[in-house]
């Protein structure tokens, strides 16, 4: 049985659009410096935004919110009706962990926090504009902040 490629296991699971960049599975880059000098931006698909900017569409949302460094849990909200977010909703730090990066920013353990820093909701049924506009949109924001390191977690 010939094994299939990359591309070919995509569009097995009926995903045609999505395969329009993916030709081959992501690059992993090598961390070049210590981590006690990279600047660390989170992404997650938790949900979080700002309580002022407009909530996620909870059928369906592909779009992202950008979340300053500085953003403190007071100010921040979820919205995604997808997944039980009670821990989340008592401590913010358990699916966005902005007060923790801080915390090791301060004691030396990272560099900094990024400045801009991004939610999504993780239901996105239209996974081609996630890939081909939302996630080089978000890349080339953390690219101009010099991000060293982005930690990621899903909602």
């Amino acid at each position: 049985m010939k094994k299939r490629s990359f591309k070919e296991k995509i569009i097995a699971k009926g995903a045609e659009r999505m395969v329009m960049t993916l030709e081959e599975p992501p690059n992993i880059v090598d961390l070049t410096k210590p981590i006690q000098d990279c600047k660390v931006a989170f992404v997650t698909t938790a949900g979080v935004h700002l309580k002022s900017d407009p909530p996620f569409n909870i059928n369906g949302d592909h779009t992202y919110r950008m979340i300053p460094g500085t953003a403190t849990p007071d100010l921040l909200t979820i919205t995604h009706d997808h997944y039980d977010h009670k821990a989340a909703d008592q401590d913010l730090n358990v699916v966005f962990p902005l007060d923790l990066l801080r915390h090791y920013a301060q004691e030396g353990r990272i560099g900094s926090v990024a400045p801009r820093n991004f939610g999504l909701m993780g239901y996105i049924p239209r996974t081609d504009l996630l890939i081909n506009e939302v996630a080089p949109a978000i890349a080339r924001q953390l690219v101009e902040d010099q991000v060293d390191v982005c930690l990621m977690s899903p909602g």
